[in-house]
This record gives structure tokens, C-alpha cells and sequence, in this order.
């Protein structure tokens, strides 16, 4: 990433998500900066990778909740989190989640 100064790519895999009612977690997320840099994660985006290996985007969240049916999202820029919960879990919601933050 060097010569990209000031410029913040982040990646963070889904930090909470229910997978047949057992909750699921992953720490550290990860997140690249440049030497020196600060960052406060403005929104968040959710996407889900699915055994097709089609990416789909499920929410953009600049902060607060969103719920589709099932899935609900909820995003806290000061403190720099955000999670998925999906309620009544199905086969077809098998894949894997990430979230992007800008």
C-alpha cells in the first residue's frame, strides 16, 4: 500500500453471526493502515459470499440499525463496530459473511 498515503483499505469478516443458532465470532478483524495513519470507520457494508460463490450485498449502514426480514444490522461508528444477527437461521443463508468499512 505504500504511495497510497492517507488511504484506508479495510476488510473486517463478520464479527458476529448466527450459524444454526450458535453464535459465531471472529477477533482480531483485520484492517491494513499506513504507518502513522488514524481511522474511525464511517459505514459499513454487509455482503454474503454463497456456496455459488456469488457475492451479494446485503446492507450499507453510515450508522444505527437495518433489518431485511431476517437479517438485522446494526453499526457504531464511535466505537468501531458493527455486527449481523440473522434470526431463524436456514440452509439457504449458508456462506460467508464480511463486511467492508469506508
Amino acid at each position: 500500500m505504500k504511495g497510497l498515503a492517507g488511504t484506508v483499505l479495510g476488510l473486517l469478516f463478520a464479527q458476529v453471526c448466527c450459524v444454526r443458532g450458535v453464535d459465531v465470532e471472529q477477533s482480531p478483524p483485520a484492517l491494513s493502515l499506513q504507518e502513522g495513519a488514524s481511522y474511525n470507520p464511517q459505514s459499513v457494508s454487509w455482503y454474503l459470499q454463497n456456496s455459488g460463490g456469488h457475492i451479494i450485498h446485503l446492507f450499507y449502514i453510515p450508522s444505527g440499525t437495518k433489518q431485511d426480514g431476517r437479517l438485522n444490522a446494526t453499526t457504531v461508528p464511535k466505537e468501531g463496530c458493527s455486527s449481523l444477527h440473522i434470526s431463524s437461521s436456514q440452509t439457504t443463508d449458508s456462506g460467508t459473511y464480511f463486511c467492508a468499512v469506508q
